[in-house]
């Protein structure tokens, strides 16, 4: 199932499209249900992160809030990611891989989990923050142990991984701010410590946020790229046409984003009852909204389980970064970083080849590479 849930996800849809499970958990997995109810002002995010261990660092950040205060939180880091700044970050992520590529050898082996798609993205999201960018290997696992309790049935002991892995990731970037305070700079970080001085937003705000970006600014990009470059490994037909024509460069990352998203469900919690699927869910219920399922479903995209970058646009339309007011504040970075790498890699090779089987280590919430060996030619 965790490697491949999407046959479970169709019986769900055709059987149980709002399914509850025994803790209480509604299940809801049809696209219209999805699109529609997901973004209603009534589905709150804040309960979810209330109480979620080591997590609830988040509960300080858009990412755990409800508008209006989410809006505010939003607010401060959102003018850091318009496309004309992006076009700006992106150039550093296309000189990081490119200066690797440099020293890559014929039938040399890369990781490309790692160098391709971590480390590029880690060091283009401090550069933004004005961080220390030195720590991508220590960031990476820990957020990977991190990551680990985000299953709905964490194994004996992930908890407290992830709680060892958030000390290491607060200490550092407590170690970092104590520095740029003494040594101030003009990135995102300081932008937002700033913004705690002026009283806009309050300093464990601005710590939290600051925390968040740091740590997860590769995760969901990350994950795209590998995904991508497995795909284009495995479909060199699909990378043929990423080359050939630029025109067709977005359908087909956004083909790439519909069928595997990096993240699988979101959870919500109504603050009013409200009926989905002719089922009446009580205010405060947890509601898990399955966005592998949703991306999938036959009634909105033909041939669902086939990868096809003609799709018309309406047809295409995937809910992979969310929706509504949280739908996710990296959406345009991430895709343009994704284009930016596959992009330098269709300017220097003609084919790209798994070296060996890739590692992965999926759980039901999220998908992750262990390891991704390739050789290019």
């Amino acid at each position: 199932f965790r490697n491949n849930p999407y046959p479970w996800y169709r019986r769900l849809q055709q059987d149980h499209p709002v399914h509850k499970l025994e803790d209480g958990t509604y299940l809801v997995s049809r696209y219209a249900d999805v699109s529609h109810f997901a973004k209603l002002p009534i589905m709150s995010v804040e309960p979810g992160w209330a109480d979620a261990g080591p997590w609830a660092v988040a509960s300080d950040t858009a990412l755990g809030s409800d508008p209006p205060h989410h809006t505010v939180l939003r607010r401060q880091t959102d003018k850091w990611f318009t496309p004309k700044l992006v076009d700006g970050w992106v150039r550093t992520t296309r000189e990081l891989v490119g200066d690797l590529l440099d020293g890559v050898e014929a039938g040399q082996v890369i990781e490309a989990r790692r160098d391709l798609a971590v480390v590029p993205t880690h060091v283009t999201m401090a550069r933004v923050l004005q961080l220390p960018e030195d720590d991508a290997d220590a960031v990476m696992e820990a957020m990977f142990e991190a990551m680990l309790m985000q299953s709905a049935e964490p194994a004996d002991g992930d908890v407290d991984r992830a709680a060892v892995a958030f000390g290491y990731l607060s200490a550092r970037v407590a170690e970092m701010l104590e520095d740029k305070r003494v040594n101030p700079g003009d990135g995102l970080a300081d932008s937002l410590l700033d913004a705690a001085r002026a009283g806009e937003i309050t300093e464990s705000e601005a710590i939290a946020t600051i925390l968040v970006f740091y740590a997860v600014g590769h995760m969901a990009i990350g994950y795209l790229i590998a995904s991508g470059i497995e795909l284009f490994a495995r479909r060199p037909e699909v990378f043929t046409a990423f080359r050939n024509d630029e025109s067709a460069r977005a359908a087909i990352i956004n083909e790439m984003v519909r069928m595997d998203p990096p993240q699988l469900s979101f959870l919500r919690f109504p603050t009013e009852d409200v009926e989905i699927g002719g089922v009446l869910i009580e205010a405060g219920s947890p509601i898990r909204f399955m966005i592998g399922a949703a991306n999938r479903d036959p009634e909105v995209f033909d041939d669902p389980d086939v990868f096809d970058h003609t799709r018309p646009p309406a047809a295409s339309r995937n809910l992979s970064f969310g929706l509504g007011p949280h739908s996710c504040a990296g959406q345009i970075i991430s895709r343009a970083e994704a284009t930016t790498v596959f992009a330098v890699l269709a300017e220097r090779y003609e084919r790209i080849e798994l070296a060996e089987e890739p590692t992965v280590a999926h759980n039901d919430f999220a998908r992750r590479y262990r390891k991704l060996p390739i050789v290019l030619s």
